[in-house]
């Protein structure tokens, strides 16, 4: 079901950023001297931006209920089985997440595909795109689920990660549309400008250093928030 949602919001992006390109391609062939019209800048780019913006409002209800469910640990017999058992758990809850999303992005790649079968797009600049909100999206599923682990509830788990996600939204939203005093502020702290640069062809490497960063950050809090629930039971 999420992954019907992803794909009719990205579809509802998809025709926008058609239009808006139609829009400007026609403008530029129409006055002179003629502008060259680039489909990875002014259609791909612009729709890649808008699908991490979907993805950032679907995930938290694919991440809100991962860790909320009580564990059995009645056959766990020493604490090294426990960190064990919880770190794998948490390892094959966040690639279920993962695959998941990696279905998700795809829904949104089949209407990319087909810009190939009519034109003639920039196959490393959009490859270079998907990497981006592939390495965006699995930062904020493993923080995300350490605020699952932490919460509750599901509800509020679901509350915290969507709180989350929305002023990620806000702020990348901002920083590409807001005045320009607000754009230079918000721009530094929101994760419009990696995924910018990667849908432009640009491999930023402090951007990869530091999504791979708060994965592993999040993945092990995670494991540590498991592990006094389990040492309790």
């Amino acid at each position: 079901m999420l992954v019907g949602v992803f794909a009719l919001l990205s579809g509802g992006a998809f025709v926008a950023s058609l239009n808006a390109f139609l829009d400007q391609s026609s403008q530029a062939l129409s006055i002179p001297p003629l502008q060259p019209v680039n489909l990875n800048q002014l259609l791909i780019r612009p729709y890649l931006m808008q699908v991490g913006l979907a993805a950032l409002l679907v995930l938290p209800l694919l991440t809100a209920r991962a860790h909320t469910q009580p564990l059995d640990t009645d056959a766990l017999e020493s604490p090294s089985s426990s960190a064990s058992a919880s770190g794998s758990r948490v390892l094959a809850t966040f690639a279920g997440v993962i695959a998941v999303y990696k279905l998700m992005l795809l829904t949104s790649a089949v209407l990319v595909g087909l810009l190939f079968l009519y034109g003639a797009p920039e196959f490393w600049t959009t490859l270079c795109g998907y990497l981006g909100l592939l390495l965006t999206g699995a930062a904020f599923i493993a923080v995300a689920l350490l605020v699952s682990s932490l919460a509750t509830s599901a509800l509020a788990a679901g509350i915290a990660t969507f709180a989350m996600s929305f002023a990620l939204a806000t702020t990348t939203w901002l920083s590409w549309w807001g005045a320009p005093g607000v754009r230079r502020v918000l721009s530094p702290v929101s994760v419009g400008g990696g995924l910018n640069d990667f849908a432009k062809g640009v491999v930023d490497s402090g951007y990869v250093v530091s999504c791979l960063t708060i994965i592993a950050l999040g993945l092990f809090l995670t494991r540590c928030a498991l592990e006094p629930a389990r040492s309790e039971r």
